[in-house]
């Protein structure tokens, strides 16, 4: 797994906000504030429905002056869109087709991935990076918290 102080690797996935469709790259994300990129299992999975609501009932207004938060699973973009609807995210629910979860060290054995989260800077670095230790019912995001807030 990718650490603070790693490039992060840059990509382009076709993504959805639930209603509409489009293509998003980190770097382009980064230019313009840091970029929360939240890796999950899959759509409608009951711990990813709990660590997604947690990052979207986040205030992150009052931890941040900007940040832009990129959800990333294996998937379909049909798939991710009814998820972001039903949840009512803020943010984009991306399709990682191409492995980018290998890319940050986050694919299983089995090739599922695991819950994380990359705090990414403009020069595209990582900053923080967490995973979920899977043992709780619901992820506990507050070190993704305390790092957003620490920038």
């Amino acid at each position: 797994m990718l650490d603070a102080g790693d490039p992060a690797p840059d990509f382009d996935l076709d993504g959805t906000d639930g209603q509409t469709v489009g293509a998003y790259r980190l770097s382009a994300a980064a230019q313009r504030a840091p970029v929360l990129v939240a890796f999950y299992t899959a759509d409608f999975e009951p711990r990813c429905r709990a660590y997604l609501e947690a990052l979207r009932d986040t205030d992150w207004a009052a931890l941040t002056d900007a940040i832009a938060v990129l959800g990333v699973a294996p998937g379909s973009i049909d798939d991710h869109r009814a998820f972001a609807a039903d949840l009512e995210l803020p943010f984009p629910l991306l399709a990682d087709h191409p492995g980018v979860d290998a890319q940050f060290g986050v694919q299983r054995s089995d090739g599922s991935t695991r819950r994380a989260a990359f705090l990414v800077d403009g020069r595209c670095r990582v900053q923080f990076a967490w995973a979920d230790p899977e043992t709780a019912e619901t992820p506990d995001i507050e070190p993704v918290r305390s790092a957003v807030a620490r920038q």
